[in-house]
């Protein structure tokens, strides 16, 4: 299954994934960078930098890495939404193959794109592109 994530909620589109790979099939995502989080700007910015600035006090290179590329963030989301257990998420997470944008050799199947998952432009936003700019991140 090919998904195309432009223009929709990363977090119900994570969910949805999440559940066709526990099912067994393979899920490719493309415009990765063009998923959106809904809520105020100021407070995801803070809630992402907080996590990309962890460190541990006695080793500062030490401590959770985030990371700052939009498929690696929203491959992140997937893997939060797996079921946990003993060597689980991993089996799962191999079935799922994250791009930024379009990929020039797309296999020749249909692209899905989830339509009740779409972002209402009356709310406040940002995309997944966004975040990784302003965090520092380079793809």
């Amino acid at each position: 299954m090919i998904v195309d994530v432009k223009g929709l909620v990363a977090g119900r589109v994570a969910s949805k994934i999440a559940k066709a790979v526990v099912t067994g099939e393979k899920v490719m995502i493309i415009n990765a960078e063009e998923a959106v989080i809904v809520g105020n700007p100021e407070s995801i910015m803070a809630k992402y930098t907080l996590r990309v600035q962890a460190k541990v006090h006695s080793n500062p290179h030490f401590g959770p890495k985030y990371e700052r590329i939009p498929s690696k963030i929203l491959r992140r989301m997937i893997k939060g939404m797996l079921p946990k257990g003993p060597r689980a998420v991993e089996r799962y997470i191999k079935m799922v193959t994250v791009h930024n944008t379009t990929p020039k050799l797309l296999p020749k199947e249909e692209v899905k794109q989830f339509e009740e998952f779409k972002f209402n432009e009356r709310h406040k936003c940002l995309t997944l592109g966004e975040i990784a700019k302003s965090l520092g991140g380079k793809w």
